[in-house]
Protein backbone atom coordinates (compact mmCIF):
# COMPACT_ATOMS: atom_id res chain seq x y z
CA UNK A 1 0.00 0.00 0.00
CA UNK A 2 2.82 2.33 0.93
CA UNK A 3 4.56 1.56 -2.40
CA UNK A 4 1.41 2.43 -4.38
CA UNK A 5 1.08 5.81 -2.61
CA UNK A 6 4.69 6.58 -3.36
CA UNK A 7 4.24 5.75 -7.08
CA UNK A 8 1.02 7.79 -7.19
CA UNK A 9 2.78 10.81 -5.61
CA UNK A 10 5.64 10.55 -8.14
CA UNK A 11 3.21 10.41 -11.04
CA UNK A 12 1.24 13.40 -9.81
CA UNK A 13 4.45 15.41 -9.28
CA UNK A 14 5.61 14.48 -12.81
CA UNK A 15 2.22 15.46 -14.27
CA UNK A 16 2.23 18.84 -12.50
CA UNK A 17 5.80 19.50 -13.64
CA UNK A 18 4.93 18.63 -17.25
CA UNK A 19 1.89 20.92 -17.18
CA UNK A 20 3.94 23.76 -15.68
CA UNK A 21 6.56 23.32 -18.37
CA UNK A 22 3.95 23.33 -21.15
CA UNK A 23 2.24 26.39 -19.67
CA UNK A 24 5.57 28.21 -19.52
CA UNK A 25 6.28 27.45 -23.17
CA UNK A 26 2.84 28.65 -24.25
CA UNK A 27 3.01 31.76 -22.09
CA UNK A 28 6.36 32.68 -23.60
CA UNK A 29 4.90 32.70 -27.09
CA UNK A 30 1.96 34.95 -26.38
CA UNK A 31 1.88 38.44 -27.79
CA UNK A 32 0.55 41.44 -25.98
CA UNK A 33 -3.12 42.01 -26.67
CA UNK A 34 -2.87 45.77 -26.72
CA UNK A 35 -1.35 47.16 -29.87
CA UNK A 36 -0.93 50.81 -30.52
CA UNK A 37 -2.56 52.04 -33.66
CA UNK A 38 -1.26 55.18 -35.23
CA UNK A 39 -3.91 57.52 -36.38
CA UNK A 40 -3.76 58.42 -40.01
CA UNK A 41 -5.26 61.36 -41.70
CA UNK A 42 -8.08 60.29 -44.00
CA UNK A 43 -7.03 60.43 -47.61
CA UNK A 44 -8.81 60.00 -50.92
CA UNK A 45 -8.55 56.54 -52.43
CA UNK A 46 -6.17 56.41 -55.37
CA UNK A 47 -6.98 54.51 -58.52
CA UNK A 48 -4.42 51.80 -59.06
CA UNK A 49 -3.14 51.32 -62.60
CA UNK A 50 -3.64 47.61 -63.06
CA UNK A 51 -3.39 47.64 -66.85
CA UNK A 52 -7.10 47.02 -67.48
CA UNK A 53 -8.74 49.19 -70.12
CA UNK A 54 -12.34 49.50 -68.95
CA UNK A 55 -13.38 51.36 -72.10
CA UNK A 56 -13.10 48.13 -74.09
CA UNK A 57 -15.92 46.46 -72.17
CA UNK A 58 -19.13 45.97 -74.16
CA UNK A 59 -21.94 47.28 -72.03
CA UNK A 60 -25.51 46.59 -72.93
CA UNK A 61 -24.62 45.06 -76.30
CA UNK A 62 -25.59 41.50 -77.09
CA UNK A 63 -22.64 39.40 -78.11
CA UNK A 64 -22.79 36.49 -80.52
CA UNK A 65 -20.55 33.45 -80.39
CA UNK A 66 -17.57 33.63 -82.70
CA UNK A 67 -17.96 30.03 -83.83
CA UNK A 68 -20.98 27.96 -84.74
CA UNK A 69 -21.25 25.25 -82.10
CA UNK A 70 -23.44 23.07 -84.33
CA UNK A 71 -21.41 23.36 -87.53
CA UNK A 72 -20.23 20.21 -89.27
CA UNK A 73 -16.66 19.35 -88.44
CA UNK A 74 -14.05 17.41 -90.41
CA UNK A 75 -12.25 15.11 -87.98
CA UNK A 76 -10.24 13.36 -90.69
CA UNK A 77 -7.81 16.29 -90.84
CA UNK A 78 -7.37 16.14 -87.07
CA UNK A 79 -6.62 12.40 -87.29
CA UNK A 80 -3.96 13.06 -89.93
CA UNK A 81 -2.31 15.67 -87.73
CA UNK A 82 -2.28 13.26 -84.80
CA UNK A 83 -0.80 10.53 -87.00
CA UNK A 84 1.95 12.90 -88.16
CA UNK A 85 2.68 13.93 -84.58
CA UNK A 86 3.08 10.31 -83.46
CA UNK A 87 6.43 9.75 -81.75
CA UNK A 88 9.24 8.44 -83.87
CA UNK A 89 10.80 5.06 -83.32
CA UNK A 90 13.32 5.28 -80.46
CA UNK A 91 16.96 5.31 -81.44
CA UNK A 92 20.12 4.32 -79.64
CA UNK A 93 22.04 7.04 -77.83
CA UNK A 94 25.46 8.02 -79.17
CA UNK A 95 28.24 5.62 -78.28
CA UNK A 96 29.69 6.45 -74.85
CA UNK A 97 33.08 5.01 -75.89
CA UNK A 98 36.15 6.79 -77.26
CA UNK A 99 39.03 4.96 -78.88
CA UNK A 100 42.10 5.07 -76.64
CA UNK A 101 44.62 2.85 -78.39
CA UNK A 102 45.87 -0.67 -79.02
CA UNK A 103 48.65 -2.73 -77.49
CA UNK A 104 50.34 -5.62 -79.27
CA UNK A 105 52.23 -7.94 -76.98
CA UNK A 106 53.52 -11.46 -77.81
CA UNK A 107 51.51 -11.48 -81.03
CA UNK A 108 48.23 -10.60 -79.29
CA UNK A 109 46.59 -7.21 -79.87
CA UNK A 110 44.34 -5.62 -77.25
CA UNK A 111 42.14 -2.63 -78.14
CA UNK A 112 41.31 -0.09 -75.44
CA UNK A 113 38.41 2.36 -75.21
CA UNK A 114 37.46 4.99 -72.64
CA UNK A 115 33.99 5.20 -71.13
CA UNK A 116 34.02 8.38 -69.11
CA UNK A 117 36.98 7.96 -66.75
CA UNK A 118 37.19 4.16 -67.15
CA UNK A 119 39.72 2.46 -69.44
CA UNK A 120 38.32 -0.78 -70.88
CA UNK A 121 39.93 -3.52 -72.98
CA UNK A 122 37.45 -4.75 -75.60
CA UNK A 123 37.22 -8.03 -77.46
CA UNK A 124 34.50 -9.52 -79.67
CA UNK A 125 31.65 -11.10 -77.70
CA UNK A 126 32.11 -9.04 -74.51
CA UNK A 127 29.23 -7.10 -72.97
CA UNK A 128 29.95 -3.61 -71.63
CA UNK A 129 26.81 -2.50 -69.78
CA UNK A 130 24.09 -2.00 -72.39
CA UNK A 131 26.49 -2.65 -75.29
CA UNK A 132 27.83 -5.87 -76.78
CA UNK A 133 31.08 -5.87 -78.77
CA UNK A 134 30.33 -7.64 -82.05
CA UNK A 135 33.65 -7.32 -83.87
CA UNK A 136 37.03 -5.62 -83.55
CA UNK A 137 38.86 -4.89 -86.81
CA UNK A 138 41.88 -2.82 -87.78
CA UNK A 139 39.70 0.21 -88.58
CA UNK A 140 36.61 -0.04 -86.33
CA UNK A 141 34.78 -1.66 -83.43
CA UNK A 142 31.18 -2.81 -83.99
CA UNK A 143 28.77 -2.56 -81.06
CA UNK A 144 25.13 -3.54 -80.55
CA UNK A 145 22.98 -1.41 -78.25
CA UNK A 146 21.14 -4.26 -76.52
CA UNK A 147 17.86 -2.58 -75.43
CA UNK A 148 17.01 -1.67 -79.04
CA UNK A 149 19.23 -4.19 -80.87
CA UNK A 150 20.78 -1.31 -82.82
CA UNK A 151 24.20 -1.71 -84.49
CA UNK A 152 26.75 1.08 -84.03
CA UNK A 153 30.36 1.46 -85.16
CA UNK A 154 33.28 3.25 -83.53
CA UNK A 155 36.08 4.27 -85.88
CA UNK A 156 39.67 3.66 -84.75
CA UNK A 157 41.30 6.88 -85.85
Amino acid sequence: MRFNLLVLKKRSVMTVAALALAAGMVAGRERPTLELVQERAPHAPQAADDGIDLSRLNRGEATTPQTDLFARRDFAAAKQQVAKAAPEKPSAPPLPFKYFGRLTENGKTDVFVMRGEDLLAVAAGETLGEYRVDAVSESSISFTYLPLKTKQTLGLQ
